[in-house]
């Protein structure tokens, strides 16, 4: 038996999964500024990130050498990190000034300098891209699952000379085996430098996806409403009765099982949700954005709700800087809507450009 095939580069462009990144990204930045939907979304929208980096794996490309896949990802999200946070920092007085910071310190020359370096290795303070504490994680553990999966090919006998389920066993196995680990430096609140512990934890969704594309090709055939419903209700109802908040930034995850129960419910409602979205041409074409440009929406979409407050609370009401410089945003109540609108779709423009413009002065540089 030949070995499973991997992800092509189509399919990393795969209109399907870039909806399913736009609905965790639109989840992530609901949760950020509509309050009745944290308890919610908060169960599954950054796990998605992670199901869908498993699933669009490329064990053909990388499956032998896993530090070409963790250069990748760096290649892809470093300088994007370096750029908004230098921007950010750059730009932190100005933020202090128009109450686009919460009221703080001003930095002075080498403090400047200090920020822009700690940025290098990740380690970016700015509040407007407090969100990226995400890429260091992700790209950990899209390095660790690399590991697993590259162990799997290096001392596990091929699958035209052994038995068909040894390696995705193994691969399933021992991602689980992170998972429980990641679950035990959490509850016994042992925090590992970089976050090491959630890109431990994360292992399960990584597999998931992965053994999703190699061996259930069919697997749109399983996103039905009779399906999606009862796991809508079945998730809905575990969240309310449990009360549970989850928040992975912050290691909460229930009692463990929770966390992993909720967060497959929440990704397998998002992927039915996608298959729902390829009927309507102008929301698929919008929510495809989000996803094709999820970092940018990621890096950018706190810097754009304050924006709206500025306009409005500075100039449109009139309120007190105390008021409209809120973090990560002041009027929840009643601009969650062109929140949720605007800070996805900006940041997403935003993203298209920087594209456009790097492709453009990359023709006009030397080979």
């Amino acid at each position: 038996m030949n070995q499973p095939s991997a992800p092509n580069a189509a399919s990393s462009r795969s209109q399907f999964w870039d909806l399913v990144r736009g609905i965790g990204i639109l989840s992530i930045v609901m949760g950020h500024s509509c309050h009745p939907v944290i308890p919610y979304v908060y169960t599954y929208h950054l796990a998605v990130f992670f199901f869908v980096s498993g699933y669009l794996y490329n064990s053909k490309k990388y499956g032998r050498k896993p530090f070409d896949h963790v250069a990748a990802k760096l290649k892809s999200a470093w300088p994007k990190y370096i750029f908004y946070m230098s921007v950010y920092t750059l730009l932190h007085n100005l933020f202090q000034h128009t109450g686009i910071n919460s009221p703080g310190s001003l930095y002075n020359h080498s403090y400047t300098l200090m920020a822009l370096c700690n940025a290098i290795v990740f380690q970016g303070v700015e509040p407007m891209g407090g969100t990226l504490w995400f890429v260091p994680v992700w790209i950990l553990a899209c390095g660790i699952f690399g590991g697993i999966v590259w162990f799997s090919f290096r001392f596990l006998p091929d699958l035209s000379h052994g038995p068909a389920s040894l390696r995705p066993a193994a691969i399933t196995g021992i991602s689980s085996l992170f998972g429980a680990a990641g679950c035990f430096f959490i509850f016994r609140s042992l925090p590992l430098a970089y976050q090491l512990h959630l890109a431990f934890l994360v292992q399960p969704f990584f597999a998931a996806g992965w053994l999703i594309r190699c061996f259930l090709p069919d697997y749109r055939k399983l996103l039905r409403w009779y399906l999606a419903l009862p796991a809508a209700l079945v998730w809905a109802f575990v969240i309310r009765h449990e009360n549970l908040y989850i928040d992975l930034s912050l290691g909460r995850i229930g009692n463990g099982w929770q966390f992993f129960l909720l967060a497959f419910l929440g990704i397998y409602c998002c992927m039915y949700l996608a298959t729902l979205l390829e009927h309507s041409k102008q929301i698929k074409r919008l929510v495809s954005l989000w996803g094709q440009y999820s970092f940018d929406i990621m890096a950018a979409h706190f810097l754009v709700f304050k924006w709206i407050d500025l306009i409005y609370g500075r100039f449109l009401v009139n309120d007190p800087l105390e008021q409209y410089s809120g973090f990560p945003q002041a009027y929840a109540g009643s601009l969650w809507p062109a929140y949720m609108i605007l800070g996805t779709t900006i940041p997403a423009l935003i993203g298209l450009l920087l594209e456009k413009g790097g492709k453009k002065l990359a023709k006009h540089l030397p080979a």
